[in-house]
């Protein structure tokens, strides 16, 4: 019996069926991705229980069909060292699966670093009494993407009877923030624009109120609203100040020019005022005032690659609930005491400190196009090296790649993005690697020129 289970192990009846179905779930996880994205193919495919039993029934076939040639001739080596190649690279594949890292690190020009992220994520929670330091109450590293709230009960006991309980997740999540009036009068102001002439039209909200930007600058010209009186700005430049003095009070504005300290228009400010600004032809109008405003956002489930989408929790701590966007920690007051929540990426010591000096971006000719780009780099205060596309940074183990970059609005670049790898498993697949294209050298090179030799 033990005879018969030997030889369907290292059969071709196993062996064919095999292949077959790890192509067939292989290709599952092509489509996977391409609707789920990378990340989530991972976790739910290729790093799943399913791709484990078949890649460990893979090796068993494979180590089986070399022991049941046994006694081994000089005709099976070519065959003997392939399989042990194949299962070799498998072992190092699952050595990296295990322990392996694949991160990030966004590093603006001319700061400094010891740590990058990866995919996976935690929740810390913070809590300060009566305004002392906070204190880590929590750090659970939890992946939503495998157990969701909606299958798992995430709660934790904080303390003066305080829980934090997450009860929503959405993996892809889409934002949408709209500015309405609020009927608490305790909210601050928000003004609705619009700023336009023969070339350019842009229509924005500015304003006091919570989540608001404060001000838009729109390269040329700036607008901001600050609380108080008006004050003169810092620099000359075609400005117009919006103010309010005090509270819930008529809002003011003030325009400025690059060419003088002192406003050359004062006024208040009406709905569906069209207010000449005296700069480029542009108009500045105001299509709604708000004297107490919030702003209502709301997540919706998406795509990954749909544009600005960030995976979200719905928490309720402290008699207090609401989303929390992935990496966006807030503070959260209860009765006694505060409590700073973050949902964020895992972070991990890269064991030594990076700075970026420069970063150089190469052009297509003709277009605007990035063609290649690069960073100079200090390590630990050392002399500058370079990190470039084709050119990564290999120290403590880790190795470090150009990957992307990111622009200001008008199109400088302002910071580099590194792809981080710890591959504990890398030699044993170079290993493998070598050892599969040995083997089939000697099946189909060597082993021939001994037939002929024997011949």
């Amino acid at each position: 019996m033990n005879k018969k289970i030997f030889k369907f192990f290292s059969s071709l009846q196993l062996a064919v069926p095999l292949l077959i179905a790890i192509s067939i779930f292989l290709a599952y996880g092509t489509f996977y991705e391409a609707e789920y994205g990378t990340v989530m193919a991972q976790k739910h495919v290729y790093h799943s229980l399913t791709s484990m039993l078949l890649m460990g029934l893979l090796i068993i076939n494979l180590a089986c069909a070399v022991i049941d040639r046994y006694p081994w001739k000089k005709h099976h080596i070519g065959f003997i060292i392939t399989h042990a190649g194949i299962i070799t690279l498998l072992f190092g594949a699952f050595i990296t699966q295990q322990k392996g890292l694949d991160g990030s690190l966004y590093l603006p020009i001319n700061e400094k670093s010891k740590y990058f992220v990866t995919p996976d994520t935690e929740i810390r929670v913070y809590q300060s009494i009566d305004e002392k330091p906070y204190v880590l109450l929590i750090n659970d590293k939890i992946d939503f993407d495998k157990k969701n709230p909606g299958t798992r009960n995430y709660e934790y006991k904080l303390v003066d009877n305080d829980v934090l309980k997450i009860s929503e997740y959405i993996p892809f999540a889409k934002k949408t923030a709209k500015v309405v009036a609020s009927k608490n009068k305790e909210q601050l102001p928000a003004v609705r624009f619009k700023i336009y002439n023969q070339n350019v039209s842009v229509e924005e909200w500015v304003g006091l109120a919570e989540k608001l930007p404060p001000f838009y600058d729109l390269g040329p010209a700036l607008i901001t609203f600050i609380k108080g009186p008006l004050t003169l700005p810092p620099q000359l430049k075609n400005q117009i100040v919006l103010y309010q003095e005090s509270k819930n009070s008529k809002i003011n504005y003030a325009i400025f020019s690059s060419k003088q300290k002192q406003p050359f228009k004062k006024g208040t400010l009406k709905q569906g005022d069209k207010i000449n600004t005296g700069w480029m032809n542009l108009v500045f109008e105001v299509p709604e005032i708000l004297l107490n405003a919030e702003v209502d956002i709301k997540y919706t489930p998406s795509r990954h690659d749909e544009p600005m989408v960030t995976p979200v929790i719905f928490a309720n701590i402290a008699s207090q609930s609401g989303w929390f966007e992935l990496d966006s920690p807030r503070i959260i007051k209860g009765e006694r005491s505060s409590y700073y929540l973050s949902f964020s990426r895992k972070r991990y010591e890269l064991g030594f400190e990076m700075q970026l000096k420069k970063f150089k971006m190469g052009l297509y000719e003709g277009s605007q196009l990035p063609a290649s780009y690069e960073s100079t780099v200090s390590v630990n205060g050392e002399e500058p090296v370079v990190i470039s596309m084709n050119e990564p940074l290999k120290k403590n183990g880790l190795t470090l790649y150009q990957s992307s970059f990111e622009n200001n609005e008008q199109g400088v670049p302002i910071a580099s993005i590194f792809s981080v790898n710890y591959d504990p498993g890398r030699i044993i697949k170079y290993i493998g690697t070598t050892l599969v294209v040995l083997g089939i050298a000697t099946m189909f090179y060597i082993k021939p020129r001994w037939s002929r030799k024997k011949g």
